[in-house]
């Protein structure tokens, strides 16, 4: 089997660019150029200032510095499919003045936050119009539409946080106005995907998620399936919970005074953690393959996903495409490895994970001093 345009590499936080969003563009070359995968999404990518995430060193695209350094990115690559993945992150930041569908806070990321007004969401969906051509002007070959993992679209998507009373009270009507106003703006063949939670731990169920695909289908090119929102965010990406790490470097955690620390790791961890799903190959699977029955739209799956023999029954059962993070983190240059019986050397340790909200660009941890 040609795996070249079936293995997706799929969006992770990269932490790659400076304080002002502009990425490095040696460090998203030499990155990008290591990964055996022909497409790659990139990290998530802001699209407005209101809608950037906790992590300072996330990437943006939102003005020309930025914009111009995208566009380096792609010239030293011109053998790669290049997807920018676009988000805005609303509730779920610790920046101030962060918005979302409705009030409700993140429990996670506990911000206060406000409603967004309708004239607000109009213009946010043409932040994403905007950003989606500067994309297309640095030369990337489509964009990805975050709207998954309790993001700004996945609130509106969520019966837990979108309690609107007036015309988005249609939970689905912001991410269709957002994928129309994208298409408008890029036509094709440049590629215009989506990335959805087929569930959460809120409420949102597969069948929301098989009437939205419903809705979007003739309005995007394809939809990768994932899982969660970041309040749970390690039912998004299972395995370990490397609990000392992360009251290490997460700044939500690392501000607490060592004896606090020790009291909530010892007599609160062991109910937080119940919370989380243990991990289980393939997780996703089931969720798309359903999905995948009731859409022409081309299908991506991720999730737990660490064998060939894994991969090649996926695409036999006739979902489009696999998508794989941290098997790419752990092993760059996997798609070399796929002509045997590849196993993934990740072992879902999820140090990796938690680094994503430190100042560390991504990489593999394993083997260090860190607890897991």
């Amino acid at each position: 089997m040609n795996y070249s345009d079936k293995i997706i590499r799929s969006a992770t936080v990269e932490n790659m660019a400076d304080i002002n969003g502009v990425p490095d563009v040696q460090a998203f070359t030499r990155l990008y150029s290591a990964l055996s995968a022909q497409t790659i999404i990139t990290g998530f990518v802001y699209v407005s200032e209101n809608g950037r995430a906790m992590q300072p060193l996330q990437a943006g695209i939102v003005n020309d510095e930025q914009a111009a350094a995208w566009a380096k990115i792609r010239q030293a690559l011109p053998d790669k499919q290049l997807i920018m993945q676009l988000a805005h992150v609303g509730r779920q930041t610790t920046r101030s003045g962060a918005v979302g569908a409705s009030t409700i806070k993140c429990t996670y990321c506990k911000a206060p936050v406000r409603a967004l007004k309708k004239e607000e969401i109009k213009q946010i969906v043409q932040d994403f119009a905007q950003a989606a051509l500067r994309a297309q002007k640095a030369g990337f070959d489509g964009v990805q539409i975050h709207a998954a993992h309790g993001y700004l679209i996945h609130q509106f998507l969520s019966p837990y946080t979108n309690n609107r009373t007036d015309e988005y009270a249609d939970r689905p009507l912001f991410l269709e106005q957002v994928l129309k106003a994208v298409r408008d703006a890029c036509p094709a063949p440049f590629l215009v995907w989506v990335k959805l939670s087929h569930a959460d731990d809120r409420g949102l169920t597969l069948a929301d998620t098989l009437a939205t695909v419903k809705r979007i289908e003739t309005l995007c090119d394809g939809a990768e399936i994932s899982y969660g929102t970041m309040e749970y965010a390690l039912n998004i990406i299972r395995g370990g919970i490397p609990i000392d790490l992360a009251f290490k470097v997460n700044p939500l955690f690392n501000k607490y005074p060592p004896l606090v620390a020790r009291f909530w790791k010892r007599f609160v961890f062991p109910f937080y953690k119940r919370r989380f799903k243990p991990f289980t190959v393939n997780y996703n699977v089931q969720a798309a393959a359903e999905i995948k029955k009731h859409t022409s739209l081309p299908v991506f799956v991720t999730g737990g996903i660490r064998t060939q023999q894994d991969i090649d029954r996926i695409l036999s059962s006739g979902i489009d495409k696999v998508s794989l993070c941290r098997p790419f983190i752990k092993e760059p240059d996997l798609l070399t490895k796929l002509a045997g019986n590849w196993k993934s050397a990740c072992v879902n340790c999820n140090l990796c994970t938690i680094y994503c909200d430190s100042m560390q660009a991504v990489c593999c941890h394993l083997g260090e001093k860190n607890e897991i």
